[in-house]
């Protein structure tokens, strides 16, 4: 009887504790929608029209900080449940479950942190979405400040020509309120003082949220004069800064959780019938 008693007790517990913890994962999906929508919407400035404009960068973030707290309330609650089954069997297999689950995890958050902070692999994704065209006299490029997620930011912008031209960084709007027009260009210009081309100059961009920029030629003294432009892009800060830390953090969890549950997973599996 004492014996039945206690069986039943821990598996009143066992499911009591199962409902609270899916309780907590809906709360915290629900808070994740919520900050989603504060974030992207309303701190971040998101627009469908006329231009889409998902800023997922402060998001992405929030998401990964989340996976770590999982992480590590999945590991109480894994506790919990295994202390309460009512067989060897059960407790071996919920240890060695997590172990597997805890493994994965922290094999693809390696994977996340090392595509981050490696120079060579950075320097690959900026090269390769990095834009180039070629303009002729009086010609002009646009681009925005940052992608339509805002993965990547424009950093600058290198201009190169054979003969010496003008080029003047504008902003969208300022460009499409005087028609494009030359003079009002050149006064308008952010590159206050590095605009004259005689080989090759770099024109740093403002950081901004999501801004609409007009690179505008001009070839001044030198009709039909060419020159190639090359917009550099970079990584958000948010992805080579917070993003990183938190995985290595998400893999020194879980790392250490395999290390602890691989005692307790032999322990039981004398007694189990899995194997």
């Amino acid at each position: 009887m004492p014996l039945t008693s206690k069986v039943l007790e821990d598996s009143i517990r066992l499911a009591r504790l199962r409902r609270i913890k899916r309780t907590l994962y809906v709360v915290q999906i629900v808070m994740l929608v919520a900050l989603a929508i504060l974030l992207v919407f309303v701190m971040g400035k998101a627009q469908i029209t006329p231009v889409l404009y998902l800023p997922l960068d402060d998001f992405a973030a929030v998401m990964v900080l989340l996976v770590l707290v999982v992480s590590v309330e999945s590991f109480f609650f894994r506790i919990m449940e295994i202390r309460f089954a009512r067989s060897s069997s059960a407790k071996h297999l919920m240890a060695k479950n997590s172990i597997r689950t805890a493994a994965m995890v922290a094999i693809v958050a390696a994977v996340v942190a090392v595509v981050l902070v490696a120079p060579p692999i950075l320097t690959a994704i900026q090269d390769s979405t990095s834009k180039v065209s070629v303009l002729s006299a009086s010609e002009h490029v646009t681009f925005w400040s940052r992608d339509p997620l805002a993965f990547q930011k424009m950093v600058e912008v290198e201009v190169s020509a054979a003969s010496s031209v003008e080029v003047y960084l504008v902003e969208g709007d300022a460009f499409d309120q005087y028609e494009g027009a030359i003079n009002q260009s050149y006064l308008l210009r952010i590159n206050r003082d590095n605009y004259v081309v005689d080989g090759e100059i770099t024109i740093e961009v403002p950081e901004t949220d999501h801004k609409r920029y007009v690179l505008v030629l001009y070839d001044f003294g030198s009709e039909g004069a060419v020159a190639t432009v090359k917009i550099v892009r970079d990584i958000s800060d948010m992805f080579t800064g917070i993003i990183p830390i938190l995985t290595i953090a998400i893999i020194g969890a879980n790392v250490g959780w395999v290390i602890y549950l691989i005692p307790i997973a032999r322990k039981y599996s004398r007694g189990s019938i899995y194997k």
